[in-house]
This record gives structure tokens, sequence and C-alpha cells, in this order.
């Protein structure tokens, strides 16, 4: 990394770096957040200030090793110690082992390394002075899918006061969508009065073709996915957010099936969603007050940890009004009708409130489960030897939700082809509609005992 800025008006981070013959630019502007300073003000030790620069750039440019880097050094001025390294290494194998093994990548060393070069002066930067007080308000994520709008409604029944985080990021497109986007489910959905924040993403990564890749002698496998973007699973990334704002709590809408490893791989877990994962959600906690030296933050939670999809789907088919307002696509906002997020989406809203509301709401003129050339997504999702590598749940999940669909009088051969028997079929769905009631968070638990209690219709006889 060569060097880096802090801007002020509103408060953002640029900063440019070399892998190989390639230069890359990366920045992240707050637009909820004056100046840097006040962020800053709010630290209570000023030796905190650089670490906590060292760490927002170190996380966000964790994908540029997706290009095949073993090392990342900072600009010069920046620290880099052993408990941040050694955090950094961790949060790194993890986010990154669905890249790791899908491009079968070992490294010389037990991980990458992050590292400063040695001998650097470094900048002066104000701060510090700050005090442990909070202001006590929570701050709830809004990713514009089903999840969000289930998290939404959980905390409206709550009565948890909150206000909004929203991300514009590389990987989804225009940024004046994606806010359109975020914001009519947010509008139609927020019953009392909140603040957004908002954050702007931009790089020079994915404008990139995959020709100047390959001549650069890099391997291209994979290097686009959802996964590989730092910002996507960047909690480090909220750090200026919560101590401008005095957050004290930010909740995600993660549900329980994202704790589950897709792979094993050498003995080691692999994971497409370890991003969401609960040992992420610690860790990143853990890194506030290590980063920050305050200690008030109660930490990144999740309003659906203790649900499954099918739970989750539950509520939020109370609401199809609302449910319409959603989006879940990764690659042609809002709904592409082809990838496995949405194939996954359609059949999950088709088994609970049927293929014509299921194609209202992607969009659809052709049903995604009769077109041929979806085929091997549906045997990404059902067949139990094969990964979608999505944000989707089990394959059991899935087939359960065929057999929903089958019982609706929805009948496709890929359907039959993957459905269990129906006396498995009940077993299954009894078990996805159950709620793990330990982890779900005591502020929200009542909200989602009352939402949860809406009544599955029994499925009919085929």
């Amino acid at each position: 990394m060569r060097e880096y800025t802090l801007t002020d008006t509103p408060a953002a981070l640029h900063y440019r770096l070399h892998v190989g013959s390639l230069a890359f630019s990366s920045s992240i502007s707050y637009t909820s957040i004056p100046g840097w300073s006040d962020v800053f003000a709010a630290m209570p030790a000023r030796q905190n200030v650089l670490r906590l620069v060292s760490a927002l750039i170190a996380w966000d440019a964790m994908r540029f090793l997706a290009l095949g880097g073993e090392r990342l050094v900072l600009p010069p001025g920046l620290p880099c110690d052993a408990v941040i390294s050694a955090m950094w290494r961790r949060c790194f194998l993890n986010q990154f082992g669905e890249w790791r093994y899908r491009n079968g990548i070992r490294y010389r060393g037990s991980a990458p390394e992050l590292v400063s070069p040695p001998g650097s002066p470094a900048d002066e930067v104000r701060g510090g002075g700050g005090t442990s007080h909070t202001a006590g308000r929570a701050l709830l994520t809004n990713g514009g899918g089903k999840d969000t709008l289930a998290g939404m409604m959980i905390l409206g029944r709550s009565g948890i006061d909150h206000d909004v985080y929203e991300a514009y990021l590389p990987v989804g497109g225009d940024h004046a969508l994606q806010r359109h986007l975020l914001e009519n489910l947010r509008v139609g959905a927020e019953a009392q009065r909140t603040e957004v924040v908002r954050v702007y993403v931009h790089d020079d990564f994915y404008s990139r073709s995959a020709a100047e890749f390959t001549d650069a002698g890099v391997t291209v496998d994979h290097y686009r996915t959802d996964f590989a973007v730092g910002h996507t699973a960047n909690y480090i990334g909220y750090i200026p957010v919560l101590l401008h704002g005095g957050y004290d709590r930010v909740w995600f809408n993660i549900e329980r099936s994202a704790d589950d490893p897709h792979v094993v791989w050498g003995g080691e877990e692999i994971s497409h969603q370890w991003c969401k994962s609960r040992e992420y959600q610690s860790i990143s906690s853990l890194l506030f007050s290590e980063l920050t030296g305050c200690d008030w933050f109660m930490g990144f939670e999740s309003t659906l940890r203790g649900l499954y999809d099918h739970a989750i789907y539950r509520i939020v088919a109370t609401r199809p009004d609302l449910l319409l307002r959603t989006h879940s696509c990764n690659y042609g906002k809002p709904w592409c009708g082809r990838c496995p997020k949405c194939c996954f989406c359609y059949l999950m809203t088709t088994a609970f409130l049927g293929e014509n509301y299921a194609r209202r709401l992607l969009g659809a003129e052709e049903s995604p489960l009769a077109d041929p050339r979806n085929l091997p997504v549906w045997e990404s999702l059902m067949d139990s030897s094969r990964v979608a590598w999505e944000c989707v749940p089990s394959h059991q999940e899935i087939v359960t939700a065929a057999d929903q669909c089958l019982a609706r009088g929805v009948d496709y051969p890929v359907l039959r082809r993957y459905a269990p028997e129906r006396a498995a079929a009940d077993r299954l769905r009894r078990r996805f509609l159950d709620i793990d009631w330990p982890n779900v968070s005591a502020p929200v638990a009542a909200a989602v005992r009352d939402l949860a209690a809406h009544p599955v219709l029994p499925p009919q006889v085929r």
C-alpha cells in the first residue's frame, strides 16, 4: 500500500495499493460524519487513533489478496501490532475460506501476513480525550432482503429505539439504484422516525476485466464473487459510525443456518457465510474495545439468530405488501431470476405465498422452476453432493420448501426429483419452524415469539 488520506465533509478514507503490476484505489465515505475529528475525539486514548486507521484499511483491503498475494503491507506511518495482526489473519482465513477452497490455494505460511513498513514515522493525527459515555441507541443494518424486513418487524414490535445503516457497494452495481431499493423497503417497513446512516464505497477493482488480471498472471477464478469483497463483511468499517453516533449495539438480521459449514477441507470447515457467523461478530466486538479503548459497546447481534429460513418466511409472509419491496440478488438488482439466491427466494416465496405472488415479486414472466437453464442452479441448491456458494440455507431446508410447493399444487419435475417423502418432509418442516430460544437475544425474544406465532397451513395431500 503506497498511500492513504483522510478527508472531511464528510469523513472519508482513501487509499491506493499495488498488487504486482496492477494498481488499485478504494474509498469509504461516511456521509453522516462531518469529519474525522468527530470520530477520534470519542476515543479516550490518543495512541489508538492510528491503530484504528490501520485496521480500517487492513480489513477493507483483504479482498485484494484474492489476486494471489501473501503479504499486505500497510502505508508508511500506520502501526501494526501483534494483536491486530493475529485477529486479521484469523478473519482472513475464515472469510476467504471459500475462495481458498475453490481455487485450491494453500499458503507457504499458515496465513498471509499483515505488516507495517519498518522505521516509518507516524503521521500526526489529533484525537483522544473522549469519555465512556454512550447515547444508548441501536443501529439496524438494512440489506434490503426478507431478513431485513423480518428484523425491522421484530425491532418495531420490541419498541427498540434504533437508527438504520445502509451501505452502497461496488458489488451491487449502480449506487443510486442500491439507495432507491434500500429506501423503498425502509420507508415501507419503518413505522417510527429513524435516522439513516449512509456509507458509500467506491473502488476500481470490479471495473477491471478478467483479461487484465490474466495478463498480469493472476488466477481469476471466483475473484469477483460476493465473499471476496471486504466491504460486505467488514464489521470493522462500522467503528467510525459507532464512535460518532454513540451506538451501543448493532443489529444484523442473520439467520440460524449462517453458522453451518458448507464443506470440510483437510479438516477445516469452509463456509460461504462465515462473515455472518457468531464467531466473527464476537471477534469484531472485541476488536471495537481493543481499537478504541471504549468499554460501552454491547456488541454485534442478530435479530434472527435462533430462526431458520422457514420460520423467517412465516413471519414475513404476514406482510406480503412489504415483502414486495425486498430484493436479494447480488448480480442484477433487484432480481436477475437466474442465480442461486433468486431461485431460492422464488422457491421459498412460492412455498408460503404461492407461485403467482412469487412471479410478481421477481418480475418473472416464466417460472424459474420451468426454465431449463436454471437446472444447474436447482441442483446446487437441492442436491446434497453440491454447493450453491451463496447465502442460502442447507439442502434439507430447501427440499422441505420443495415439498411445500408440491402441497400447494405447484408441480414441476425439478420439485418432484428432490422433494423428500411426506413423512420426512413433515419432520423436517417441524425442525425448521422450531426456534432455538437460547440463541434468541433477550431484548427481542418477546417480539419473535409473537410474530412467529403466525399459523402455518398444513400441507395438502399431493
